[in-house]
C-alpha cells in the first residue's frame, strides 16, 4: 500500500530538483528549478548528488498535504495514524528521486525545453507567465489569491514554477526517446504503415430497441423504420450529413467524438460497423444501413489526418515497443543509488519542518481534551469517559 501511494504521490508532484541555466528574454520568468542550498544538511544523496535541507522541505510540505487531504483528516491524522509519517518520508524520498533522475537525465542528454516544444520564441517561459496569469484571474474570480491558493497545496510560487519546468523536461526526454527517429521509436514509416491500418467513420445511428435493450415491433419498430427512410432521402436531395447526424443521431457518444470514431479492425467495435465502413471510399456514405445489435447505422468514412496521426503516434509506439517515457523513468528510479543519513526513517514532522511544523493536534486534541488524570477523578466518571474515547476512535478510524 505505502509503495502505490508513494507512486501515486510521485506521478502527481511532476518536479525538479538541480539548477538548469535557461536564457529567457522579454522579462519572462524562468524555466529552471532554483534550489536554496542554505541549509547544508543532508537529507539524502541520489547518484552522488546531495539532496539538502531546503529542498527536501520542498517536497516535504507538499507530500504532507497531499496526505492530508487525501486521507480526508488534515492534521489529526498524524496523531491518529503514526505510521503515516513514515509513509511521509517514503512519500517524499520518492519525490526527490523522481525529479533528480529526470533532470538528471535531461542535463546529461544536453536538452532544450524550448526545442523539443518547438514553439519559435514563443517557448516554454511564455506559456509559464500565460498559464500563471489565467490562473491568477481565474482564482480572483473565486476570491483567491495565487499564494493562497498554493498554500492549498502545500507550495510557493518557486515551486510551481519548478513544476511547471519539470513538465517540459519530462517532455523533451519523452521527444528524445520516442518521437521521430527518436533513440527507442521505430522508424517512422513501420509507424505509419501501423497507422494505415486504422479506420475513421461518422455514423447516424437508428436505435432498434427500447430503453431496456428490447427489440422494438409494431409501432414503435414502424415509427423508427420510416425515420430511417427520411433520412436516407433527405441524403441523397444533398442534405449536408453532419446536420443530419447532430439532428438524428441516437449515440451517445457523439458528444465526445463529433468527428467520428478511428479505430482498427480488432473486435473493439462491432463487427458489422468495421466492415460497413471497410467497404466505402473516402468521402462515401453507405447507400444502405448497416444493421447491428446496437440498430442501424447510416455511415460516412472519413479521412484520416495528420493531427490524427500525431494523437495516435504515442499509443502505436507504445503497441510496436511495449516501452513509454514512464517505464524509462521507473527503470532509472530503480538503477539510481540512494543513501540515507542514519535515523532517516524515523524522521518527525518536527525533525524536517522545525518551528514551521506547529503545533501537531495530539489525541487528547482528538478526544475532546480528555486526559489521563481528568478520567481518573472518579470511578463513574471514567467509566463515561472510557466509552467516549471506544466511541470516538472508532468513528475516527472509520473515516
Amino acid at each position: 500500500m505505502v509503495k502505490s501511494y508513494v507512486k501515486r504521490i510521485a506521478a502527481t508532484a511532476v518536479m525538479t530538483a538541480v539548477c538548469l541555466g535557461v536564457t529567457v528574454q522579454f522579462g519572462l520568468p524562468q524555466v529552471a528549478y532554483a534550489v536554496d542550498t542554505t541549509d547544508k544538511e543532508v537529507m539524502m544523496t541520489i547518484n552522488g548528488s546531495d539532496v539538502l535541507k531546503d529542498e527536501y522541505v520542498d517536497y516535504y510540505n507538499y507530500c504532507k498535504t497531499m496526505m492530508e487531504s487525501t486521507y480526508g483528516m488534515g492534521e489529526y491524522l498524524w496523531s491518529m495514524y503514526p505510521e503515516a509519517v513514515q509513509q511521509l518520508v517514503a512519500a517524499t524520498d520518492n519525490n526527490c528521486l523522481y525529479a533528480r533522475v529526470i533532470v538528471d537525465k535531461f542535463n546529461e542528454l544536453g536538452l532544450n525545453v524550448d526545442k523539443a516544444r518547438d514553439k519559435a520564441w514563443r517557448g516554454s517561459a511564455w506559456d509559464l507567465k500565460q498559464t500563471k496569469n489565467q490562473t491568477m484571474t481565474v482564482l480572483a474570480e473565486q476570491g483567491l489569491t495565487f499564494d493562497e491558493w498554493l498554500q492549498t497545496m502545500g507550495m510557493d510560487e518557486e515551486m510551481y514554477d519548478n513544476i511547471f519546468a519539470q513538465g517540459y523536461y519530462l517532455e523533451a526526454l519523452d521527444d528524445y526517446y520516442f518521437g521521430v527517429n527518436g533513440e527507442n521509436a521505430p522508424d517512422e514509416d513501420e509507424i505509419r504503415a501501423e497507422f494505415d491500418k486504422f479506420y475513421k467513420a461518422k455514423h447516424i445511428l437508428i436505435m432498434n430497441t427500447d430503453e431496456y435493450g428490447n427489440q422494438l415491433t409494431g409501432d414503435d419498430l414502424a415509427e423508427k423504420e420510416a425515420l430511417l427512410a427520411e433520412i436516407q432521402q433527405e441524403l441523397a436531395d444533398g442534405a449536408d450529413f453532419d446536420e443530419l447526424m447532430n439532428k438524428y443521431s441516437e449515440d451517445t457518444g457523439l458528444q465526445t467524438n463529433p468527428d467520428g470514431y478511428i479505430f482498427q479492425d480488432d473486435g473493439r467495435f462491432v463487427d458489422e460497423f468495421v466492415d460497413g465502413t471497410a467497404a466505402l471510399e473516402i468521402g462515401e456514405i453507405s447507400s444502405e444501413p448497416v444493421e447491428s445489435d446496437y440498430g442501424w447505422h447510416i455511415i460516412k468514412r472519413e479521412a484520416l489526418t495528420n493531427d490524427d496521426y500525431e494523437f495516435y503516434r504515442p499509443q502505436l509506439v507504445y503497441n510496436m515497443t511495449g516501452m513509454t517515457i514512464d517505464n524509462l523513468v521507473e527503470q532509472w528510479m530503480s538503477e539510481a543509488d540512494v543513501t540515507y543519513p542514519d535515523g532517516h526513517e524515523d524522521l518527525t514532522i518536527a525533525d524536517v519542518l522545525g518551528e514551521e511544523a506547529g503545533d501537531i493536534p495530539s489525541m487528547d486534541d482528538i478526544l475532546g481534551g480528555a486526559s489521563t488524570e481528568e478520567s481518573n477523578t472518579n470511578e463513574g466518571a471514567s467509566s463515561n469517559t472510557s466509552d467516549k474515547t471506544q466511541t470516538n476512535t472508532a468513528t475516527g478510524a472509520e473515516q
